[in-house]
């Protein structure tokens, strides 16, 4: 577990959503098998996420939609008609626990937020629709294709800050990006790393007993 610690106890949690709240695919192949579109340039490998240029550029809000969809249906193989059912099945299910880990932390009062790096049609899925309950109670949400900027850039946690006029030590963030955690540390937020193959709400109420917050 990577984490950074300030001496002062924060009073607001922010989450990051993919691997922290939600479960989701990794993979161009998982993402595809979710979505049960057939897909003729991936096979039974592991194709990340990030491999595909163009989906950085989309949750950075550097390009369209249509273009996006258009880029991703050449890149797995399948009919531009099916990719964002492809781009959607990265989406998976909200983690067990996560909704009664965040009404523990509103019964104390606490303030809670987001920050992450996704998109328009799974913002609206994850924060604004309710299919997430607990993503969806959350106070303070920012998005990097809402501001045009993705973690870990240190703007990003900046803009946070002032946008919800909170100081960096009042924040307690989890994120299981390495990357993102040192670039949120860097900014002087308390950020701890999660891992997503083990049980995310535990992690993260480890991490907020070790701070004193819960």
């Amino acid at each position: 577990m990577i984490e950074s610690k300030n001496p002062a106890a924060p009073h607001v949690i922010v989450f990051d959503l993919g691997g922290v709240m939600a479960e989701i695919s990794h993979s161009w192949e998982e993402a595809a098998r979710v979505a049960g579109v057939p897909c003729s340039n991936l096979s039974d490998g592991f194709t990340k996420l990030a491999s595909f240029h163009a989906f950085d550029l989309y949750q950075a809000a550097e390009i369209s939609l249509e273009d996006y969809l258009s880029a991703l249906a050449q890149f797995v193989g399948c009919p531009q008609s099916e990719a964002l059912k492809v781009h959607n099945g990265i989406l998976v299910v909200e983690y067990p626990g996560v909704k009664e880990l965040v009404e523990e932390i509103h019964a104390k009062r606490i303030r809670t937020g987001c920050l992450s790096n996704t998109n328009e049609p799974h913002w609206e899925m994850l924060a604004l629709n309710g299919q997430y309950p607990a993503i969806h109670s959350l106070e303070m949400k920012m998005a990097s294709h809402l501001v045009g900027m993705n973690k870990p850039s240190p703007e990003i946690f900046n803009r946070y800050c002032s946008e919800f006029q909170l100081e960096p030590s009042d924040i307690a963030f989890f994120d299981d990006g390495p990357l993102n955690v040192e670039g949120a540390a860097s900014c002087g937020w308390n950020a701890c790393r999660i891992d997503p193959s083990q049980d995310t709400p535990t992690q993260m109420r480890a991490y907020l007993r070790e701070l004193g917050v819960i």
